[in-house]
């Protein structure tokens, strides 16, 4: 695919929107406050936070991981005692570090926005040398003979030479040449404010940002770490909360993101929408756990996913109707 700058969101893009977050969102809100003092629900998000740095470096191949490990490091947390030898194709020590370092950056994203700072480029550029602080190299191809090459990775700062992947095909996907993007990036932020203040809804706008920032494609390397963090954020100052995406979701992800490379983001927003519907369901108190709202007692568990039923129902009535 040739290489075109990037391109504001679709004229019909309030089609986009997924009507099931909303009441989601409002029944969680109603509680959120509550929640989000107690116990558990902190350490749900710790484990959150754990489960997101593991699988966004499967996702990319960083490393591998088992996935009875993977569960232990996210109940127990990111400790080179719990990997036993075998359990990962890549120095357990390496991983760890890895691993860390992408928790790190979901830390961060919470930090940034409750300092209510405003994206700029000057801080997607830190957010990448934290996501990379252990690693040390990535590889490029020599155009004239499309030789791999191992290279010194730049950290936090946008790429050289450009960066372009040859698909299995024999295809070369065209990412933004190295003199185009500070200007493409700056147009990527001014653009993503603007949606901000035209209240572009954070499963519309992750999926929009994410895909724009993956066609500049700025850094040598880790652009699929930083993209999923960038989406993450659009979620957290909404409230609602980091981006999820495990191994299990890579293919209906690349799908879906070859679909927005088409003009057609719906994959990603349904795709993303999925990850918040779930996420919402997770963080509350498990089944018969009741809360107090307005001195009544009312189980959330059941009345959030009563509403996700019925709005289901509706849904296929509608589908179903002439």
């Amino acid at each position: 695919m040739p290489w075109n700058p990037i391109q504001d969101l679709p004229e019909s893009w309030q089609d986009l929107a997924n009507t099931e977050l909303p009441p989601l969102a409002r029944v969680w809100n109603e509680q959120a406050e509550r929640l989000q003092q107690s116990g558990e629900f902190k350490k749900f998000m710790e484990k959150l936070r754990r489960e997101i740095a593991i699988e966004t470096g499967i996702i990319e191949r960083l490393y591998s991981l088992d996935r009875g490990i993977t569960r232990l490091l996210i109940e127990q947390g990111i400790n080179e005692s719990l990997i036993p030898h075998g359990a990962t194709d890549r120095p357990v020590k390496h991983v760890v570090a890895l691993i860390q370092d992408q928790e790190a950056a979901v830390e961060g994203l919470f930090d940034f926005v409750g300092k209510q700072r405003h994206l700029s480029t000057f801080y997607i550029k830190q957010l990448h040398q934290v996501l990379t602080q252990n690693q040390q190299s990535t590889e490029a191809i020599i155009p004239s003979t499309q030789e791999i090459i191992t290279i010194p990775l730049i950290r936090g700062d946008w790429k050289k030479r450009p960066n372009n992947p040859i698909r299995r095909d024999g295809s070369v996907y065209n990412y933004c040449p190295p003199e185009q993007v500070s200007s493409e990036m700056d147009r990527l932020v001014a653009l993503h404010h603007q949606h901000q203040d035209n209240q572009v809804p954070p499963e519309i706008e992750a999926a929009w940002l994410h895909h724009r920032f993956t066609q500049i494609h700025p850094f040598q390397d880790g652009n699929g770490r930083v993209a999923r963090c960038l989406a993450s954020l659009v979620f957290i100052q909404a409230g609602w909360f980091p981006l999820v995406l495990t191994r299990d979701d890579r293919t209906a992800y690349i799908q879906a993101s070859e679909q927005a490379d088409h003009d057609d983001l719906s994959g990603l927003v349904n795709l993303f929408s999925k990850s918040q519907k779930q996420a919402f369901i997770r963080s509350l108190p498990p089944d018969g756990s009741k809360s107090h709202y307005h001195g009544c007692q009312i189980d959330v568990s059941d009345r959030l996913r009563q509403l996700g039923t019925a709005i289901a129902q509706m849904q296929t009535g509608l589908s179903g109707s002439p």
